[in-house]
Parts: C-alpha cells; sequence; structure tokens
C-alpha cells in the first residue's frame, strides 16, 4: 500500500470515529444516472466473483476511485465515500465510512449501496466480508502502482459500472496527457538528482524508493531517484545518514504531512533534510497528498506540473 497517501492510514485514521453513517437519501434526492452495460460479472484478485446489477448507489473505499466515478458522471450515483475522497469537492459533503486502511462495515451498509468499489489496499478485509454477507456486491481491484495505471484503473472501473464507452474516452483522454507530459520531460537537458520525502505522523518518515507511485513519477518526470540510486525499493523509514549520503538536489513530499510537523519551517529542519542541498536550496516541491499520489484521472496533470517544477526551463 506504499503507493498512495501513507499519511492516511495514520493520521485520517485518527478520525474515522466521527465518520458519519448513510442517510434515506444521501444523493440529496436527484436521480442517479443509468448504467446500460450491465449486469456486469467480475473476479478479483481476491478470488471474490461478484456480479454488478445496478450502479445507482455507489459506495467508494479510496479517493482514488471516487475520482474516476465522478469523472465517468456517476457522481449523482455516488452515496458515501472513504475519508480519502477529497476530491472533487461534492465528495467532501457525503457520508464516511472510515478510511480506506480502516474501513468501518456500519456506514458502508447503513448507505444501502447497490456495489461497493475498492481494490486491495483496503483493510480489514473481515469488513468486506460483512458487506459482503450483508448481500451487497463488492468489487475488489488489483492495486496498481506504475505510471501505466490510470487508463487500466478508469477502464475497469467503467466495466464494472457499466459505461466502458464513457470509460474509454476518459482513459484515452488521461493517458494521452501523462504521454505528453512524459514527451515534455524527454526534451529536458537535464535529470535533477531528487527525492520523495513523506511525512506519515509526527515520528514517521518515510523515503520512497523504486517500485513506489513516487520513484515511478519521479523516473517519467525525467528525474533520478536518489532513493533507488541507492539501492531502496518500496517505501522505508527515513534516516538522516541516508539522505544525506544520497545528496538530493530537489525534494518532494505532499502537503498533509508539511502539515503535520508544523508547517514548511519544522519539515526543512527535519534531521536529514536539513544537511540537503535541496534544503539550502529551498527547492523542495509540496503537492495535494491524492493529487500526487492517487495514479487517478488528474495523474497527467500532476506529472505535467512535477516537470514543470523539476524542469523550470521548459515552462511555455
Amino acid at each position: 500500500m506504499a503507493h498512495r497517501s501513507i499519511a492516511f492510514v495514520l493520521v485520517l485514521a485518527v478520525v474515522a470515529a466521527a465518520c458519519g453513517g448513510g442517510s434515506d437519501d444521501v444523493t440529496g434526492g436527484t436521480t442517479a444516472i443509468p448504467t446500460p452495460g450491465l449486469p456486469v460479472t467480475y473476479e478479483g484478485p481476491d478470488g471474490a466473483v461478484t456480479t454488478v446489477e445496478d450502479a445507482s448507489r455507489i459506495v467508494t473505499l479510496s479517493g482514488e476511485f471516487t475520482e474516476i466515478v465522478f469523472a465517468l458522471g456517476l457522481g449523482t450515483n455516488v452515496v458515501a465515500v472513504d475519508l480519502s475522497s477529497v476530491y472533487p469537492e461534492e465528495a467532501l459533503a457525503l457520508p464516511k465510512v472510515g478510511v480506506e486502511f480502516r474501513l468501518l462495515a456500519e456506514p458502508i451498509i447503513a448507505a444501502e449501496p447497490t456495489v461497493v468499489i475498492g481494490d486491495e489496499d483496503v483493510i480489514p478485509t473481515d469488513v468486506i466480508e460483512q458487506v459482503r454477507a450483508a448481500g451487497i456486491p463488492v468489487v475488489i481491484f488489483p492495486t496498481l502502482t506504475t505510471i501505466d495505471a490510470p487508463a487500466a484503473k478508469i477502464r475497469q472501473t467503467a466495466r464494472v459500472l457499466g459505461v466502458e464507452d464513457a470509460g474509454e474516452a476518459l482513459a484515452s483522454r488521461v493517458q494521452g496527457e501523462i504521454d505528453d507530459a512524459i514527451a515534455l520531460a524527454a526534451t529536458a537537458d537535464t535529470r535533477p538528482r531528487v527525492a520523495f520525502v513523506y511525512v506519515a505522523s509526527d515520528d514517521t518518515v518515510l523515503l520512497f524508493g523504486t517500485d513506489t507511485v513516487g520513484g515511478g513519477l519521479m523516473d517519467a518526470a525525467g528525474a533520478v531517484n536518489v532513493a533507488g540510486d541507492i539501492g531502496i525499493e518500496g517505501w522505508v523509514p527515513l534516516t538522516p545518514e541516508a539522505l544525506v549520503a544520497a545528496d538530493p538536489e530537489v525534494i518532494i513530499t505532499a502537503s498533509r504531512g508539511v502539515g503535520t510537523v508544523g508547517g514548511m519551517d519544522a519539515f526543512l529542519a527535519l534531521p536529514g533534510v536539513a544537511e540537503t542541498r535541496a534544503a539550502a536550496d529551498g527547492r523542495v516541491l509540496v503537492y495535494e497528498d491524492l493529487y500526487i499520489l492517487g495514479l487517478s484521472t488528474r495523474a497527467g496533470e500532476a506529472l505535467r506540473q512535477v516537470v514543470l517544477d523539476l524542469h523550470p526551463e521548459l515552462a511555455p
């Protein structure tokens, strides 16, 4: 589960107890959008075979799938979301079902969904089994972490919701934006040395190596991932010595973690960070968590922004 906002495990979970349940009319009385391609049967990586017959009441278990469902034109059908669903703005007002890494069965069932969507990162798995035991179809997709993930996630989501044509159009647009950003990065003359530092909590700071969303973004953006350069795979607890030895020119991080430690000055003072060239030169790039790590509908936009921030000479 390193590919997404690790802070959701440790930060958002603390407010999971405040999650609301469903209501009798969480869609505000509006009409659900038809999904003509149903029914669809899907076999997930968990081995469960699910038949989706009705997508009029959707619960999404992570922010990336909330983005996708809304972008497919089915936002009216969404009746509850997890706490990582901070985009689009309309999702903020919907009832919450916990956070992806700490789900609650009761609010999911109370929302009376006709289908629930998540991926292998969702836990605890016994919550999923409780929801299925209540007769609610739950679709669990594989966890995808590469730069090709957005288009694949869009297509698989659209298929199980019965809107494949809309999914193909959206996936093609997003993939085109990603391809354009990669092509732009390829025109750069430099490959800056970059570290992706993620603050998960006050006492947990992570460094993203290869096989992570952070690592994949840096590769696509025409940068050298210093963690991968020193043999780090996945995400590991940051040691000041390792970061100083890696010598990043630029540090990328996420906004929630910067807020967790008390702001940018506090982030720059973190052991290891303070001793880097990136800190000395003030080259720290901060992005909203879901935007930079979600690998969803805004992935091409986010990648282009990273490319331009790392290679300002490419700005039009």
